[in-house]
């Protein structure tokens, strides 16, 4: 565990803080190739990241905190709590990112749905990165495991000395694996839409499945973390989206027929 690179006076450059900023550069990078390819204006996507970014953070710390503090020790104490160290739950920042730049597609007058196809390579690898930073900060861990590569996090969020599973590291490699998968596929003809479906269904059974072996906030369902629920959310709005979108390009089809 790395959680601080280095310290300059009271200033702390976090493990975490600089894997996420890899992350958003990369999954910018990625995003450019396809908006470019796309023919779609790099201005609206410096603004897209822009409104990701400030949405993602503020999300992802919102949703942490509704999780893991109570609300009447938010008010009390606030800033230490908005400004602690960790505490970032992708849900959250994907919510608040999204929120924002169905904004910006609103004001841009180009479709959400076009938007997200672009983004979804480069947020697949965007997040695959920032798990490193989970594991380097020791956040996001796994349930106890007697694993030969199980391992402990004595300085973690929070601490453990028992061995329990890497689940950064799992998710670090199944969603770099999506990663590849969508950018091989992205040039496929098809309505708007259909890639960014294809990453929710993905992305939700990947998270899904690893809540099994995580301790997370649970939920109003018995047996499933408040993760699963989403997940099973987003894997539900991918598949009604992708059978509209086969509908419409069958549609289409026929009427070229």
């Amino acid at each position: 565990m790395y959680p601080e690179l280095f310290r300059i006076g009271d200033f702390v450059i976090s493990s975490f803080g600089v894997m996420v900023a890899i992350a958003f550069l990369v999954a910018y990078w990625i995003s450019s190739l396809e908006y470019k390819r796309k023919g779609l204006d790099e201005k609206l996507l410096s603004n897209v990241f822009v409104a990701a970014m400030v949405g993602g953070i503020v999300g992802a710390k919102i949703l942490y905190l509704f999780e893991n503090v109570p609300i009447p020790e938010i008010i009390r104490n606030p800033i230490p709590h908005l400004f602690s160290r960790g505490g970032l739950t992708f849900y959250g920042g994907f919510f608040g990112a999204v929120l924002l730049v169905w904004i910006i597609s609103l004001t841009s007058k180009v479709g959400l749905w076009k938007i997200l196809d672009g983004l979804a390579p480069g947020l697949a690898i965007g997040h695959s990165i920032g798990r490193i930073g989970c594991l380097l900060v020791g956040d996001d861990y796994g349930v106890p495991s007697d694993l030969p590569w199980a391992m402990a996090f004595p300085k973690g969020l929070p601490p453990t000395t028992e061995r329990v599973h890497p689940t950064q590291i799992y998710e670090t490699i199944l969603l770099g694996i999506l990663f590849v998968l969508l950018w091989k596929v992205r040039k496929k003809q098809a309505p708007d839409g259909w890639l960014f479906s294809m990453f929710l269904i993905l992305a939700g059974i990947e998270r899904f499945l690893i809540e099994f072996i995580r301790s997370t906030s649970p939920s109003p369902i018995h047996g499933l973390s408040l993760a699963q629920v989403i997940a099973l959310g987003l894997i539900i709005v991918g598949i009604i989206k992708l059978v509209q979108v086969r509908e419409l390009k069958a549609k289409v089809k026929k009427g070229n027929k």
